[in-house]
């Protein structure tokens, strides 16, 4: 280390050095100076532009310090699952399967009856008629007179459950700040329905393999209750997959304003007043996307993979203005335009041809769809960024966009979906840690990589070794093995 770094060093070591944008750090007894050069040399990566908190630019130059920081980036090896006081409200989401029931009932009665915690499920579990003893079976047919006997035992240990379980019903109750801990018993859209749920703070999300893909579900149900006994004592890894905030600004929100202010605040004359039903019928949707908010954002939504932008059943084209930071970046001509997320990036996104982003880079990925250019490709920009898109003044069609697969609604002229990266992700449980997860979920799930290997030649089989005495009858009696 040369003499500045050595001081440097110093500083950090008795609390002098602090973070741009941070509080000075603790006062601390200085270290050796052998014990500072290893800490230095050997700092994991803790920042997104430098490898340390430290951003110094050669002798003079550093990041601008900035109170007002928007996030902040960690290392994804120190995401671990840590809680403060014991959990004791468990919500449990199942998809709607038949085959699901048992692996359910059975999770419901160990969390009641073992862990003493306090279970939420939907209303809409309760309304299975396959848990209920009170269904007209002669008005059913002859195929569910035949599964609901199949399920006598599990529905018998579940009505012994029910009056201990807690209900909710989407879109009319609030779970912010009421649920501890998530279990989820499906496939991907689990967790996705799981996130749309909370449109705050999430809590953590532990997701069981029961679908099809599974591709965010890294958990077995063979032996759940040691998984999640590991879990609840803290012994597990998150992986935060950040979520993007999507908004709606309707052209007629302005000319509502402009209305309301051009008539003093005095009542309506009738042509005044059919304008804002007008606007407000337009709008309608707008609270639609947004009825399960709860961070203040009264027409904004939280997606987990993507917000999709299309042409719908147009014939025609879309064409759809992107802006970034306010600046105007280019027109999209096609079918339409993905917004995702790194999480995302492994859906829809890649199937229009995009990278597959882990879950930890902080970005937002922007894909076409079917573009009328070849040399449009996806782009991925900086986590943070705010997106603009609206449809160009001179596209011969509106647009549709939809989040998460939900909320659809027409994208007229003049109206904008402003996108950037929330404050709020899911914090994701791993099985083992971020990186095997991922990378068995492209294995398992994608069949990423999966080919047929090239054979090796061994080394007799060599030609240019060769010598000029073989024969081909030597070469055909050589071996070719397999790797």
């Amino acid at each position: 280390m040369n003499p500045e770094d050595m001081q440097r060093a110093r500083e950090m070591a008795n609390g002098d050095a602090s973070t741009p944008g941070s509080s000075p750090a603790p006062l601390r007894k200085a270290l050796p100076i052998s014990l500072l050069e290893k800490r230095t040399q050997f700092r994991r990566t803790r920042s997104l532009n430098a490898p340390s908190p430290f951003q110094h630019f050669g002798p003079c130059g550093r990041i601008m310090k900035n109170s007002a920081m928007v996030m902040q980036i960690q290392d994804p090896a120190s995401q671990r699952l840590t809680w403060y006081k014991p959990p004791l409200t468990v919500l449990v989401i199942k998809k709607k399967d038949s085959q699901v029931l048992p692996p359910f009932v059975q999770l419901v009665e160990w969390l009641v009856q073992e862990k003493h915690m306090v279970v939420w499920v939907e209303s809409a579990v309760l309304e299975d008629k396959l848990l209920r003893d009170d269904v007209k079976l002669e008005q059913e047919s002859s195929k569910f007179q035949k599964v609901h006997q199949q399920y006598a035992g599990v529905r018998a240990r579940f009505l012994d459950l029910r009056e201990k379980l807690v209900t909710f019903k989407d879109g009319r109750d609030d779970l912010t700040d009421r649920i501890d801990f998530i279990v989820c018993l499906g496939g991907d859209g689990t967790l996705l329905y799981a996130s749309q749920l909370f449109q705050q703070s999430v809590p953590p999300v532990m997701a069981f393999y029961l679908g099809s893909l599974g591709f965010l579900t890294p958990f077995q149900c063979d032996n759940f209750q040691e998984q999640v006994t590991n879990v609840l004592e803290g012994h597990a890894a998150l992986t935060l997959r950040s979520r993007l905030r999507c908004s709606i600004h309707r052209k007629g929100e302005r000319r509502k304003e402009s209305l309301l202010h051009s008539v003093g605040g005095n009542l309506l004359i009738p042509s005044f007043q059919r304008q804002l039903n007008y606007v407000e019928l337009n709008n309608g949707q707008t609270g639609k996307a947004g009825s399960n908010n709860n961070n203040g954002h009264n027409n904004s939504i939280l997606v987990l993979n993507e917000v999709v932008i299309n042409r719908g059943p147009s014939p025609y084209l879309s064409n759809i203005d992107i802006f970034l930071e306010g600046k105007y970046i280019t027109s999209v001509q096609g079918d339409g335009l993905i917004v995702s997320t790194p999480t995302g990036s492994t859906a829809y996104a890649a199937a229009a041809g995009a990278s597959m982003i882990h879950p930890s880079v902080p970005a937002i990925l922007v894909t076409p769809i079917c573009p009328h250019s070849l040399s449009f490709r996806p782009i991925v920009v900086p986590a943070g960024v705010e997106l603009k898109i609206s449809i160009s003044p001179d596209s011969r069609n509106t647009s549709r966009v939809s989040f998460d697969g939900r909320n659809d609604q027409e994208l007229n002229h003049g109206d904008s979906l402003r996108v950037t990266t929330s404050i709020y992700p899911v914090p994701s449980i791993c099985s083992q840690d971020q990186i095997s997860d991922w990378f068995d979920s492209l294995a398992e799930g994608l069949h990423w990589n999966v080919r047929k290997r090239q054979k090796c030649l061994d080394e007799l089989s060599d030609l240019t070794t060769s010598g000029s005495e073989d024969t081909l009858d030597d070469f055909d009696n050589l071996q070719i093995y397999d790797a």
